[in-house]
């Protein structure tokens, strides 16, 4: 049955959750959408400079009753999309979705489920990372997988970077998953044959492991795990790397410059 039926309810953060509800409406017009779930309204967001319209604000603009808890979206529709949305939908809201639901994941999958890939990839020395489109499940991060599309990690690559480069491929996955499920040339792979048949190894992350690493101690490292830690902790401003690292970093900078142009001098 077409995912069209019954209505629509989205849930989503950040920019990348606007550009991607705006294109559903775009394809199949407004009144899909029963309902959007979002960040409290009227609200100034932490990533309110990656977008020039919050979610409220494109509910409020075409007349779709917004909604900021996700006790109440269950009743509006009978598919869910998520995108960034950052909480676990419970297995007796999703029970209640007659048509399932998807979610957009900023990070591979089944390696990186959780949060805070990007910070993890780059410790990891990751040569690449990517973006899953998922089908929900009650196991986080779980679903079959619809579509991915993977991309190279820089040399130089930060958190921040790393993130921004996600949205961008994030968007454009989004926007052909979306079109192969309304043609319905959608096609499924399952996580747990991907980790039977040894392709791929499952990996869990959380906030409270960058939090620990936001909260280490200043023990002594090589100048080249300094950096690493530098890039996979810097995220602002949502995520900064501790005084004492930036210090560190800092530090090891002027002697590297300083070296350079002892090299320099005639003699």
């Amino acid at each position: 049955m077409s995912i069209l039926n019954n209505g629509l309810v989205f849930a989503g953060t950040r920019g990348l959750a606007t550009r991607c509800i705006l294109f559903i409406i775009e394809t199949c017009g407004k009144e899909l959408v029963s309902a959007i779930l979002g960040a409290s309204a009227n609200e100034k967001t932490w990533w309110s400079s990656e977008t020039s319209e919050e979610l409220w604000e494109v509910a409020d603009r075409y007349g779709i009753p917004y909604l900021e808890s996700m006790d109440d979206i269950s009743r509006h529709g009978g598919f869910l999309v998520s995108v960034l949305w950052s909480s676990i939908f419970p297995a007796h809201i999703l029970a209640q979705f007659d048509r399932g639901g998807i979610n957009l994941h900023p990070a591979p999958l089944p390696e990186y489920r959780g949060s805070d890939g990007r910070t993890h990839a780059i410790l990891n020395g990751d040569k690449s990372f990517g973006v899953t489109v998922h089908h929900l499940s009650e196991h986080l991060d779980g679903g079959d997988i619809i579509d991915e599309l993977r991309f190279p990690v820089l040399p130089s690559e930060t958190a921040l970077s790393l993130d921004t480069r996600a949205q961008l491929y994030g968007y454009a996955l989004f926007c052909e998953v979306w079109l192969r499920l309304l043609d319905g040339s959608a096609t499924r792979r399952s996580q747990a044959a991907l980790i039977a048949e040894d392709k791929r190894e499952a990996g869990l992350y959380n906030t409270r492991m960058t939090s620990e690493l936001l909260e280490s101690p200043d023990v002594p490292r090589s100048a080249e795990q300094l950096e690493q830690l530098y890039r996979a902790l810097y995220l602002p401003p949502l995520i900064t790397p501790p005084k004492w690292l930036v210090g560190r970093v800092q530090t090891h900078e002027r002697l590297v410059s300083v070296s350079d142009l002892v090299g320099l001098k005639p003699r």
